[in-house]
């Protein structure tokens, strides 16, 4: 059973973090700031979210995405051909993203997202995974006005992940996870995702991993055990028919399961997680089992996500104890 998060982690730490983030990165937009001061705060930030996570007992960690202003904005601003625009709503919930918008072909023209990645691994000497944005979730948040094709745009964009994920992998990364919540809204081509999903992850040695959060996966479950990756990610607090249905469902793969409330204040306790871990290892055994919250904690207030990430190591290693 590996403890891990999903990825983001709340940017606002009230005297917690030794600087506040956004007034500085404030500061930086106004130019009352320099690149490398800017800088030495991220690295600073990411260091202390590392080592929370670190000191509470989590087995796989993550940078906190503490750098990301939204899962696919870090990617598509340094990708030839797209332009960042202007808001628009996150699928159902009250956040709100840059949209991208693809002009011409898209090119990556180098690593994007490896030297932060290096930074985030040599502050800790647990595995740290590295997070990208799945092929189909980064084509349906943007908006195509050159292939003018769903098809050509996810497949275009699996290539690039791909490149990047090559890459992530010679640096270290011991998983690399691929976000795909849009397969849990309307009614995806789940053909195609797992045909991208299998570019996207073509030659990584690392180990892979899908992750779904939020919405209802509709059917989408038994397709994504065909997929190309190794572990699947399913998050069975935004719609707890999951659970039903993955009792249903043949499972091949190691899976990832959401079981705290990323955007709930409400503490799970200790004996609801160990309730749940029964019913999982009769699905997949302990050492094929990732436990994280249902979807990142950034919009949490720190306090509580704080709390989350030990209640959710707390329960893991009393779990294993009994």
């Amino acid at each position: 059973m590996i403890t891990t998060l999903v990825g983001n982690y709340p940017k606002v730490a009230e005297d917690t973090y030794s600087t506040k983030l956004i007034g500085s990165i404030s500061k930086w937009q106004r130019q009352e700031m320099t690149d490398a001061q800017l800088e030495d705060i991220l690295r600073e930030i990411t260091r202390a979210v590392i080592q929370e996570q670190e000191q509470a007992g989590l087995d796989l960690l993550t940078d906190g995405q503490i750098r990301w202003e939204d899962l696919v904005t870090p990617m598509a601003k340094r990708i030839e051909g797209f332009e960042i625009n202007g808001l628009s709503r996150w699928f159902d919930n009250n956040v709100y993203y840059r949209r991208p918008v693809l002009h011409k072909k898209p090119v990556r023209k180098g690593p994007i997202l490896v030297d932060e990645y290096r930074f985030a691994a040599g502050c800790t000497k647990k595995p740290v995974k590295a997070v990208l944005p799945g092929p189909t979730t980064f084509a349906t948040v943007s908006e195509d006005r050159h292939f003018k094709s769903e098809r050509r745009l996810i497949l275009a964009l699996a290539e690039i992940i791909n490149a990047e994920a090559l890459a992530l992998a010679e640096a270290g990364a011991p998983l690399i996870q691929f976000d795909e919540p849009a397969l849990g809204f309307g009614k995806p081509n789940m053909a195609l995702a797992v045909e991208a999903l299998g570019i996207a992850t073509k030659g990584v040695k690392s180990k892979t991993a899908v992750y779904t959060y939020f919405g209802s996966l509709n059917g989408a479950l038994s397709p994504l055990m065909k997929a190309k990756v190794d572990v699947v990610g399913i998050d069975i607090v935004s719609e707890p028919k999951t659970l039903g249905a993955l009792k249903r469902t043949k499972i091949t793969k190691e899976l990832a399961v959401g079981c705290l409330d990323g955007r709930n204040t409400k503490l799970e306790s200790v004996g609801e997680l160990h309730a749940l871990f029964n019913v999982l290892k009769k699905l997949v055994p302990a050492d094929r089992l990732y436990i994280n919250p249902n979807c990142g904690l950034e919009f949490l207030p720190h306090p509580q996500a704080h709390a989350k990430v030990r209640r959710l190591a707390e329960a893991a290693r009393t779990y294993r104890g009994r």
